[in-house]
């Protein structure tokens, strides 16, 4: 015959120890067959009043009859003799037979709760409400063993069943809370979480473990956990539980909680848990540095998740991960890796590199990556590249001399394996900053990638953006320079000089450059352009220096005409000279004085020698200095145009001298002041005439000047007389021959240029006029007497001979002259 072994527990009303004893009674021998009182129950806990059990009796089971069909129920054994204990009234639980129980033969532990009895409630005022130190929870807890778990939460079930919301409560937080122990069982422990996850189940969705709930001491059994040993009715609130374990542990910086990943396959195969710590993040390196070495045990059990699981996980981990230490260890020595999930994770990967490294200045992010070892570097470089053009695009940093340097170094490291776009986006940003120091590395980057078979022909940004560079870089020159204009064009060439070496032989950029150079200086005035010069020719690149050259020399040609005291004073300015005497510094103004040589000798257009001589003296001043410059002149000495005037000069010299100048061009030349020609003269060719003397007294001075002008003004006094004379005075028609000799006059003053000034000193050059010529003057002087032209019209019509211009002057004139004095005596008297 079999049998079972079973132990009654129940919460009676409280007092009811006052009014009787509680006794079991049912419809078996061992249950007193409804009389007898048998099974008597007690108290085994001082502190839970109203819990009763009893001791464990053990029911024989009849082999063919049915092992559910034993009724019982619970009842007070009231005495009714004071005498006799046996002799009692058995008052039972409930109001009628539909009360009685059926016990469960499969359970060891039959737990109940009192049914109230009327009569027994309205008599004895003996009833159960509400039960305030509920013990069947403690009574499983206490009780479990490491052989018995799966049956303790078989029998919390049951409570679970018929007393739901008391056991809920029982089992709230804080029994969990006092039930955990650093020395508790596995067992318990896993029975503990159970709880926890009932208990979290009937809580909103918001809840949190309180902070001081020891989440650890439940996670170190988790990985003992085993679904397969419990009841499958425990699944989802073991996985509540350890979730919000987790969570808990993670939150408050522990890291028991990554044991889950030794059971997800088992509790959480989706990897739920993730979603609950999106938020999680360690605040310092020390705590992250801890949670990558725990991570180390995950390996082994992530090899089999699946893959879009994984990725989630993998992608997870790496956003924990603030510090690259940390991120690195993850990537090369925890995550999985394969084609496939590298393509899913590395965007993840350089994006948490580029967070970490986000608040890195320039200096910061390469010593940052020279500490990387050099076999991963290129494989990121990516992050720290995107960093350093995020930098460049900062408007508001603040670059240190220092901090640029390191850009640069940084840009023309071949670990980062920069690539063109890259170099492209970092170049334009540069070319936009308003640090001048910055954009001073622009040329060096740019060289460095010409040097790497990059192209400005075939990329057509990159002349682009050169030219936005360097007009930004001029730009910021000028705002420095405000104050110093003329400064400015020295600082633009300056500029030219230091880019040349770099990017001089790109031939696309560099005329980009120079060409917005070119403009920028046009934009100038006359002085800030030749005031440069100075500046200059202390210029190494020639390139440079002959740029400079070509500018400057447009901008005299332009004014070379006239050749005036402006344009004098633009010469010294050039040449920085304060004195007198033009001293030409150097070559280059050497050769642009050259330069203007030959632009005065396109611009004059003169038609003759006659004008070159007048135009050399018109500019007396200009070639006085040129042809006293000293300094850097062999060159300019060696101009064609140069000697051609001093040559020039020479001979109006000699000319003069010899008197065998033409008497136009005597003429043009008295325009000019006695002093101006002997100045001129003095200055050009007085030390070249004492060295060569071409004459014992080479240079005209000033008397000889005088006796010139003397000389010219009586040639052109006799002409005039002469002319006059004949017009006045022998134009009357019946003179035949007056056109002759009026038509030599005129020959000789419209032919002066053939005329030389030693034939008009001789007498032979006046001899057509010479009975002519005495008549002449004295009719010359007489002309605006009244008197005397009266006397000869009325003797001119008289004198019937008149009729040629020889007996006109040497008879006719006398006569009248003789009549006009007597007349005039006559009249005195």
């Amino acid at each position: 015959m079999a049998s079972r072994t079973i132990k009654f527990h129940i919460h009676l009303p409280g007092g009811i120890e006052n009014i009787g004893q509680p006794i079991v009674l049912g419809d078996r021998e061992e249950l007193g067959f409804w009389q007898k009182p048998i099974v008597k129950l007690r108290q085994p806990f001082p502190e839970n009043l109203t819990y009763w059990q009893s001791d464990s009796i053990t029911i024989s089971l009849p082999k063919f009859s049915k092992p559910n069909n034993i009724k019982y129920k619970f009842a007070i054994r009231i005495p009714t003799s004071s005498t006799n204990e046996e002799e009692g009234e058995n008052v039972f639980e409930g109001n009628s037979p539909d009360d009685d129980r059926m016990l469960d033969i499969e359970r060891e532990n039959q737990f109940a709760i009192w049914k109230n009895n009327s009569d027994l409630s309205q008599k004895l005022n003996m009833y159960i409400d509400k039960i305030y130190d509920y013990a069947f929870v403690n009574y499983i807890f206490n009780s479990i063993r490491f052989y018995n778990l799966k049956d303790k939460i078989l029998e919390y079930q049951y409570l679970l069943y018929y007393y739901n919301e008391i056991t809920i409560h029982a089992s709230n937080i804080d029994f969990i809370i006092n039930h955990i122990k650093d020395d508790l069982i596995i067992e318990r422990r896993i029975f503990l979480c159970l709880l926890l996850g009932y208990y979290i189940s009937k809580q909103d969705l918001n809840y949190e473990l309180p902070k001081i709930f020891p989440s650890e001491l439940l996670l170190d059994v988790i990985d003992k956990y085993k679904q397969k040993n419990l009841p499958s009715v425990t699944k989802i609130p073991m996985q509540t539980a350890i979730t919000c374990l987790v969570q808990h542990n993670a939150f408050q910086h522990q890291f028991r909680w990554v044991k889950i990943f030794t059971v997800a396959p088992e509790v959480d195969p989706e990897y739920i848990f993730i979603y609950y710590l999106k938020d999680l993040n360690y605040p310092n390196d020390d705590l992250l540095k801890r949670f990558i070495k725990e991570l180390e045990i995950v390996n082994p059990y992530i090899k089999k998740i699946e893959f879009d699981i994984y990725i989630n996980l993998a992608k997870w981990l790496i956003e924990l991960c603030h510090n690259n230490n940390a991120l690195f260890k993850l990537w090369f020595d925890i995550l999985l890796h394969n084609k496939a999930i590298d393509n899913n994770i590395f965007e993840s990967f350089i994006e948490r590199i580029q967070k970490n490294i986000s608040n890195d200045d320039v200096l910061a992010l390469e010593n940052r990556f020279n500490e990387l070892p050099k076999n991963i570097q290129g494989y990121i470089s990516k992050a720290f590249k995107y960093h350093a053009i995020q930098l460049l695009s900062n408007l508001s940093i603040k670059w240190s001399y220092q901090e640029i340097s390191f850009m640069k170094e940084f840009l023309q490291d071949d670990n980062l394996n920069w690539n063109k776009k890259e170099i492209i986006q970092s170049l334009e940003l540069i070319s936009k900053t308003d640090n001048l120091e910055l954009l001073n590395i622009y040329p060096e980057i740019l060289d460095n990638w010409f040097r790497k078979n990059f192209t400005d022909i075939k990329e057509k940004k990159i002349p682009i953006i050169s030219n936005n560079w360097f007009t930004n870089l001029l730009s910021k020159l000028k705002n420095i320079n405000d104050k110093n204009e003329d400064n400015f064009v020295f600082l633009m060439f300056q500029q030219l000089e230091n880019i040349y070496p770099l990017i001089g032989y790109r031939r696309n950029n560099w005329n980009i450059i120079t060409n917005i150079v070119i403009n920028r200086v046009k934009a100038c005035s006359e002085t800030q352009i030749i005031s440069a010069t100075k500046f200059i020719v202390e210029l190494k690149e020639q390139e440079v220096k002959e740029l400079f050259s070509s500018i400057i020399k447009g901008v005299l040609s332009e004014i070379v005409q006239p050749i005036n005291d402006r344009f004098v004073d633009k010469i010294f300015m050039m040449c920085d000279c304060k004195g007198d005497t033009l001293k030409v510094p150097n070559t280059m103004c050497e050769e642009i004085l050259c330069y203007i040589m030959f632009t005065i000798q396109n611009q004059m257009f003169l038609s003759d020698t006659l004008e070159e001589y007048l135009s050399i003296i018109k500019s007396s001043r200009f070639w006085i200095i040129m042809l006293n410059a000293t300094g850097n002149v062999e060159n300019l000495k060696e101009n064609p145009y140069y000697r051609r005037i001093k040559m020039a000069t020479i001979e109006l010299n000699r000319l003069l001298l010899e008197k065998t100048i033409n008497m136009r061009l005597l003429q043009q030349i008295l325009d000019f002041s006695d002093e101006q020609l002997f100045r001129y003269f003095h200055d050009t060719i007085g030390e070249d005439n004492k060295e060569n003397n071409f004459f014992d007294d080479v240079i005209i001075s000033k008397d000889e000047i005088l006796i010139l002008r003397e000389l010219y003004n009586d040639y052109e006094i006799q002409l005039n007389q002469l002319l006059d004379f004949y017009n006045g005075f022998c134009s009357d028609s019946k003179v035949i021959d007056v056109n002759n000799y009026i038509r030599d006059i005129r020959q000789r003053m419209e032919h002066s240029d053939n005329v030389i000034l030693r034939q008009v000193m001789t007498q032979d050059y006046w001899s057509f006029h010479e009975k002519s010529l005495q008549s002449a003057r004295n009719c010359y002087e007489l002309n605006e007497t009244l008197i005397f032209r009266n006397i000869y019209k009325t003797n001119f019509h008289d004198d019937a001979a008149a009729t040629n211009v020889e007996y006109i002057a040497q008879k006719l004139v006398p006569n009248v002259i003789e009549k006009y004095y007597d007349a005039c005596e006559s009249f005195k008297k």
